[in-house]
C-alpha cells in the first residue's frame, strides 16, 4: 500500500487531498439495542486494517504527505434480521463471520428487547485527510 500511496501523486489535481477511510484494527462487533452480543469473526482483518494504517503513517514520516486530519468514528451496519445480517457479513466482507452461536444469541436478546429493536455490526473507522508535500520538481 506504501507504494501506491506514493504514486498517486500522479492522480490528486494541485492542492488536492487523499481521504482513506477504513476499519480500525478493532474487530467489529454485533449489537441488539445497546447490548454488544459478540465479536464478529475477523479473519486477518484486523491485521490488514492495522497495515494500513501503518502506511499512512509511512507516507506522511517519509514527508511524501501532510496529515491534515484524522478522526475515528462508529460506523452501523443494520439488518431487518439477525439472518440477513449474518447473510451480508458472509458476502460482502473478506473472511468475516457472524457465527451460529452469535446469531443464537442475538435471536435471544431480539426476543427480550423492546419493539423495533434490530441488529446491528458496529465498527471503528479511521478517517485520514493527507496533502501532497510540496516537492522542488527539479528533484
Amino acid at each position: 500500500m506504501v507504494d501506491a500511496l506514493r504514486r498517486v501523486d500522479a492522480m490528486l489535481v494541485p492542492a488536492g487531498r487523499l481521504v482513506d477511510l477504513h476499519p480500525t484494527e478493532a474487530p467489529a462487533e454485533v449489537w441488539v439495542g445497546g447490548l454488544m452480543v459478540d465479536a464478529v469473526e475477523v479473519g486477518d482483518a484486523s491485521q490488514r486494517h492495522a497495515a494500513a494504517s501503518a502506511a499512512l503513517s509511512t507516507v506522511v514520516r517519509g514527508g511524501f504527505f501532510a496529515l491534515e486530519g484524522q478522526m475515528t468514528f462508529d460506523f452501523r451496519t443494520y439488518g431487518d434480521t439477525i439472518e440477513e445480517l449474518r447473510d451480508y457479513v458472509h458476502e460482502n466482507w473478506r473472511d468475516a463471520r457472524i457465527r451460529r452461536e452469535t446469531v443464537a444469541r442475538a435471536r435471544t436478546a431480539l426476543r427480550v428487547a423492546p419493539p423495533g429493536t434490530r441488529a446491528s455490526v458496529l465498527e471503528r473507522v479511521q478517517l485520514t485527510v493527507l496533502r501532497l508535500v510540496d516537492r522542488d520538481p527539479r528533484g
